[in-house]
């Protein structure tokens, strides 16, 4: 703690504040479970996966879906349905490809500009004296 410790009389106001809060059973209670949710296991698995894939790679697969299966439902032929799914796979290998670049030259330009970032992004909540 920073600056002068309490005096005898500030620590026995503290004391007697926190007993009377001690006693309050509800606000115990209340404050024992705040923020203790158990964690929402889908919406974790989403945000990881919205981490991972951009909106463009999820653009791009679904527009690509919607026209490969507009012609493979018109022309059902082997050949067509072969060649649709080379296509599907190709455009969203690029996509995927695409993103990766792009996300790794935003990375460079960023540590470039700050090279600091790196030693921020590792630090934890531990790591740092309390003030």
């Amino acid at each position: 703690m920073d600056g002068p410790a309490l005096s005898g009389w500030e620590r026995r106001l503290l004391e007697e504040i926190e007993s009377d809060l001690r006693q309050d059973t509800r606000l115990d209670r209340k404050l024992s479970t705040m923020g203790a949710k158990r964690p929402n296991r889908a919406a974790s698995a989403l945000h990881a996966v919205g981490r991972r894939i951009s909106a463009g790679v999820l653009l791009t697969v679904l527009v690509m879906t919607s026209i490969c299966l507009g012609i493979g439902v018109r022309t059902p032929a082997t050949s067509v349905l072969v060649a649709l799914g080379v296509v599907w796979a190709a455009s969203v290998a690029a996509s995927v490809a695409a993103t990766e670049l792009l996300r790794r030259r935003r990375g460079d330009r960023a540590e470039a500009a700050d090279p600091l970032r790196e030693e921020r992004r590792e630090r934890r909540p531990w790591d740092r004296p309390e003030a």
